[in-house]
């Protein structure tokens, strides 16, 4: 009779606790095993988009180093246009400059020359005492 009620107690025990029990304990394993599996993808997909965000990030930065490599040599291409500008500038402004003074000093030549020949005339005609 003991080994009957044992028997039947197991059976009841194994449909009402021990079966619903380890059913519990399975599907609380799969989702373990489910969130590792997906933790395991994210690590993976985190790890490919930061290696193509790394890939994206020195493409970025090549290109801004050329950018500014360009903008530098367009910046010394300016400056020389500039200098070279400036200089044709300076060296017309000489020239006129020149040739003004040289004007001036043609025509202060010719006064002095005029203003000689008579302060010459005045001179010989006081020495003299009479007019020439």
């Amino acid at each position: 009779m003991q080994a009957g009620n044992f028997v039947l107690l197991i059976i009841i025990l194994q449909r009402l606790l021990y079966r619903p029990l380890q059913a519990l304990l399975d599907q609380r394993q799969a989702r373990k095993d489910n969130a590792e599996q997906r933790s395991r993808d994210l690590e993976a997909q985190i790890s490919e988009q930061q290696q193509a965000f790394d890939a994206q990030l020195s493409q970025a930065r090549q290109q801004a180093q050329q950018a500014r490599l360009a903008a530098l040599e367009q910046a010394q291409q300016e400056e020389a246009r500039l200098l070279e500008q400036a200089h044709d500038q300076a060296a017309q402004t000489l020239a006129q400059v020149r040739q003004k003074v040289g004007d001036q000093v043609d025509s202060e030549v010719g006064r002095l020359q005029s203003l000689a020949a008579r302060l010459g005339d005045e001179v010989a005609e006081r020495l003299l005492g009479r007019p020439l």
